[in-house]
Parts: structure tokens; C-alpha cells; sequence
């Protein structure tokens, strides 16, 4: 079985979204870039009773490598994501109530409005263009890439939250994050709203990738 600590991980992580209520039902994936291999949650199964051989490996072209299972339906935005953002290595797409609700609203951004926006995810959080239904995979895919430019992550328009990261921990932080900018912007939608300045936000963006946790105190 190909990568079996990162589908324990994968694992961890999808029970850390359950118990957090990101994830209902069969609802919300996760994948892993390992090379030119991408480790993807199954379809159709649920996360109580999911175990490690229900992973499925398919190839950057989208080609199964390993596993009996079906792939998530969606795993052409994890694939998409990927093709353009050598640098991000997990991506999850989860079903959080706050950045649900702001997929619904005729906005293409959520302004960054605080700090953690601006180091974790590198300033504002991009929704796609246009609703895609979920069956529509490659369209859907398509819409997740072009809009994620730099960021670390996007929200699908009428669906939900992706987060990336350069690692999967990463990206499990990023969905907190985005779930809580959501909810502050929602709190404060009506109200003027101060944005941190662009300069602010490249250069804190730049400390956090390459910085934090090394400076000197």
C-alpha cells in the first residue's frame, strides 16, 4: 500500500473535521501531493468507517495509481489546484457553516480584515466566479483554479471553503481560519470596513513563510 503514514494522516484530519462539524456525512475531502501522486479521500463513504486502504492515489493527470475505491467527486479541484500551485502540497474541501453562508453573497472577495488573514492565507479569500454544480467536475475544478492565485485557499460560489497549506496541518489551520474570517465578516458586513494595507499584508505573508518561528527574541 503506497503512503501509508500519509493516509493515516489523511484520516486524523478528516475525523479532526467531523468532530468539528466541517464535515457531515460523505461530505468534504481531502487530498495530499506526494510528487506527481495525489492522495484523495474515497467517495461514498463515510468518515466513521473509513480506513486506511479506502484511500485511492491518482497520478497528476488524474489517472488511478492505487486503490479499489472511487475517488472524490470533486477531486478535480484538488487536481486543478495542484497543476497550478507547485507549491501547496494538501488541500481540504470542507462544508463550514460561516464560509457557506458567504459563498452565497454577491461578493468575489472577503476583504482581509485581520492579521491571521494576512500570514496564514496571504490577504483576501477569493470566491470562484459562478455557481458550478458539483457534477460538472472538470468546470468546477477549472473555477477553483482560476481564482486561487496566490492564496491559500478559495470558496467555491454556493458550496464551500477549500484551505491549502504546504502541509496538511497547514491546511487544516487554514479552514479554521477561513471559517473565522467568515464569521467576522459576516458580524461586521454592514458596517465600514478597514482593510489591512496590501504593503502590510505581502510583507507579513513573507515573515510567515519564511520567518516565524525562526526570528531572533
Amino acid at each position: 500500500m503506497l503512503y501509508e503514514e500519509a493516509r493515516q494522516e489523511i484520516l486524523d484530519v478528516c475525523r479532526r473535521m467531523v468532530r468539528k462539524g466541517y464535515f457531515l456525512g460523505t461530505w468534504g475531502n481531502v487530498s495530499v501531493r506526494i510528487g506527481d501522486h495525489i492522495v484523495l479521500t474515497p467517495s461514498k463513504v463515510e468518515y466513521g468507517s473509513m480506513r486506511l486502504e479506502d484511500f485511492v492515489v491518482i497520478d497528476l493527470e488524474g489517472n488511478k495509481v492505487e486503490g479499489s475505491r472511487t475517488p472524490t467527486s470533486e477531486k478535480e479541484v484538488h487536481r486543478q489546484i495542484y497543476l497550478v500551485r507547485d507549491d501547496i502540497k494538501a488541500v481540504i474541501h470542507a462544508h463550514t457553516q460561516k464560509a457557506m453562508a458567504v459563498s452565497a453573497l454577491p461578493i468575489s472577495s472577503v476583504p482581509c480584515m485581520v492579521e491571521e488573514m494576512s500570514q496564514l492565507f496571504g490577504g483576501k479569500i477569493p470566491l470562484s466566479r459562478q455557481y458550478i454544480p458539483a457534477e460538472q467536475h472538470q468546470s468546477l475544478g477549472r473555477g477553483a483554479a482560476e481564482v486561487i492565485e496566490d492564496k491559500n485557499g478559495l470558496i467555491l460560489r454556493n458550496h464551500g471553503p477549500v484551505a491549502c497549506g504546504r502541509n496538511l496541518s497547514e491546511a487544516a489551520l487554514t479552514v479554521d481560519v477561513m471559517e473565522k474570517a467568515c464569521a467576522i465578516y459576516l458580524d461586521i458586513i454592514n458596517r465600514p470596513i478597514k482593510e489591512i494595507p496590501s504593503r502590510f499584508v505581502q510583507s507579513e505573508r513573507e515573515r510567515f513563510l519564511f520567518k516565524y518561528g525562526h526570528e531572533n527574541t
